[in-house]
C-alpha cells in the first residue's frame, strides 16, 4: 500500500488526489491523507511499517508525478 501525505494547503490536496488516482489506475494501490506543513511525500507501508519512499530532492520536483514514481521504482 502506498500513502501520499500532503500539506493541508489549498494547492497540495488536488495534487495528492490526482497522483493517487493515477497510481491506482496503474495498479499501485494508493491512499492520501493530510500531513505536515509543506509536506508532499510518498510512503510505502509494508506489514506494520511505514517508511518514506519519495519526496522532493535532486531530480524530484515538489509535486512529483506517476512518471517520477515509475522512474524511481525502475531504479532510475
Amino acid at each position: 500500500m502506498w500513502i501520499i501525505k500532503y500539506c493541508g494547503s489549498w494547492n497540495y490536496r488536488p495534487q495528492a488526489e490526482s497522483l493517487s488516482v493515477e497510481m491506482n489506475n496503474a495498479g499501485l494501490p494508493t491512499t492520501y491523507e493530510e500531513g505536515e506543513t509543506g509536506q508532499f511525500e510518498l510512503f510505502k507501508r509494508v506489514e506494520n511499517y511505514e517508511g518514506t519512499y519519495m519526496k522532493e530532492g535532486p531530480g524530484i520536483p515538489k509535486f512529483f508525478t506517476l512518471a517520477d514514481v515509475e522512474r524511481k521504482l525502475g531504479g532510475g
